[in-house]
């Protein structure tokens, strides 16, 4: 089977990395058509993706979220598009990452003699880090902070409920109708437990990874953690098998302090494990802070996570104010 790419990128208000998103999958190795998916910038991101000319392909997007913007790509890709590469604005790849990602793919599906409904990969971190940026990375890259989701740290290939930035088969898209825009936020999650649902595999691999700008923070990284744990509810609430227990281990702790005699036995351990986790993800060549900001960090996840996953049982969902 000839494998053809069409990378959709939605954007709204990009104009410090959309350049380099689009200049990465310019660069690829294999040929990628670029779908731009604009929802009304008010920056300059509009006039950046005009000085590309005809190598990329922008459609207005008055829905502006995400979710509006993939279902839109998917009326407007060709009908030689076998798949559609999972991208966004502030994120880029490196020069073989397509290349690597089909070839991955194909060799997945020869031995298992399947079709694969997605596949996706790793994400890390790009460019230089300011120290609330490397805080936050050192908190992901820790047991108690990545969970199974897209910052999950991992090696080789295996099978998944939430692979990351994937290369969707665009039959599997079309076959759940794609996604729900109903979903400001965890909309992939959501699609993911469709295309289970409806007998597509899902797998990640580590042949590549995508680079992605993190918050700069803590306010951001706080509104982050709660809009995931806010989502999280609707997606659970949904997919009841999406559930994943270790996300309530924060109220676990917080009900043993009220119930053990040694109330102060389940927050003393709690403060051990967070210096420990300090001290050894602390990133390199980050200097001494980390061992101070990532437990910082790791408090506003599962605080911010935990108030998200209530708060997404008593109201709607609004978009994201944790980026401009």
């Amino acid at each position: 089977m000839e494998v053809r790419v069409c990378a959709v990128i939605p954007v709204l208000n990009e104009e410090q990395f959309i350049g380099k998103c689009i200049e990465s999958l310019l660069a690829q190795t294999m040929p990628v058509e670029i779908l731009v998916m604009e929802g009304g910038s008010t920056d300059s991101t509009k006039e950046i993706l005009a000085g590309y000319g005809d190598s990329i392909k922008v459609v207005e997007n008055p829905g502006k979220r995400v979710s509006n913007a993939r279902n839109l790509a998917l009326e407007h890709i060709g009908g030689d598009i076998t798949h559609c590469l999972e991208i966004i604005g502030h994120s880029w790849i490196d020069d073989d990452h397509v290349e690597k990602r089909v070839t991955d793919l194909l060799d997945l599906e020869s031995k298992l003699g399947i079709r694969i409904g997605a596949i996706g990969c790793l994400t890390k971190s790009g460019g230089s880090l300011g120290t609330v940026s490397n805080w936050i990375e050192g908190a992901l890259a820790s047991p108690i902070g990545s969970g199974g989701g897209q910052f999950k740290h991992f090696t080789g290939r295996e099978q998944t409920k939430i692979p990351a930035f994937c290369l969707h088969n665009v039959e599997a898209l079309r076959s759940v109708s794609g996604w729900d825009n109903r979903f400001i936020t965890s909309q992939d999650s959501d699609l993911s437990m469709r295309l289970l649902g409806n007998g597509w595999q899902l797998w990640r691999s580590d042949v590549s990874c995508v680079y992605m700008h993190k918050r700069s923070s803590l306010g951001k990284w706080w509104k982050m953690c709660h809009r995931y744990g806010f989502w999280r509810t609707k997606v659970i609430l949904s997919h009841p098998t999406r559930t994943d227990l270790r996300e309530f281990l924060p109220i676990l702790g917080l009900i043993l302090v009220f119930i053990l005699p040694q109330w102060w036995l389940a927050p003393a351990v709690y403060l051990a494990t967070l210096l420990l986790v300090g001290l050894v993800y602390r990133p390199k060549k980050s200097g001494l802070s980390p061992i101070i900001g990532i437990p910082v960090c790791l408090v506003i996840l599962h605080t911010a996570f935990t108030i998200g996953l209530f708060d997404g049982l008593t109201r709607s969902g609004r978009p994201p104010s944790d980026r401009t």
